[in-house]
């Protein structure tokens, strides 16, 4: 079973991409749920999963959460483009993203986000920022006394561009998407 198939047009493709994406954002099983994003640090690349929590099929924007003292915030603020990575194992697929990202921090897109948030406000609590080094695990994992919205970021990308690889023993499919100039073209895989 795969994502696409040879029968499937240029449109097909695409339409399949972003329900799949818009299902990540919303079903915590999808292998789409955890996306390696990129970002640029010193001129190389630094890559960590993060949680897709919501696809915007419209605007064709993905939403994370994020504590605002992490590094990917200072990354994104000296190099707003960013690339996403996912893949399927079960289904052999691979999806490339290319977006520019936009920082929402104490805004109506954040509040909103925090609000909504049932589970894992701690992960956006600690006293001390992401990456400090503590001689203790008790050190590392203390908490305010109260929940709070303080470092509570959400970072929306604005997809760019999408490159799909389905793998496949009947010949392997590769697509890509402009979402700019709105065009689609086959690859050599």
């Amino acid at each position: 079973m795969s994502f696409i198939d040879a029968k499937d047009s240029l449109e097909e493709i695409k339409k399949t991409v972003l329900q799949t994406l818009n299902r990540a954002g919303n079903d915590r099983r999808s292998a789409f749920r955890f996306i390696i994003l990129n970002t640029i640090v010193d001129k190389y690349p630094n890559s960590r999963y993060v949680v897709l929590r919501k696809f915007d099929i419209q605007k064709q924007e993905l939403f994370i959460f994020t504590d605002f003292r992490s590094s990917k915030i200072k990354e994104i603020n000296e190099h707003e483009m960013v690339s996403v990575l996912a893949y399927d194992r079960q289904k052999k697929c691979q999806v490339k993203l290319k977006a520019k990202a936009t920082i929402h921090h104490n805004d109506q897109i954040a509040n909103k986000y925090w609000d909504s948030l049932e589970n894992g406000k701690d992960s956006y609590n600690t006293i001390n920022q992401p990456g400090t080094a503590k001689d203790s695990l008790q050190d590392a994992q203390q908490m305010k006394d109260e929940y709070d919205s303080q470092y509570f970021a959400v970072i929306t990308l604005k997809i760019l561009e999408v490159e799909i690889l389905q793998l496949s023993s009947n010949g392997h499919i590769r697509a890509l998407f402009d979402f700019v100039k709105n065009t689609g073209n086959y690859l050599v895989p």
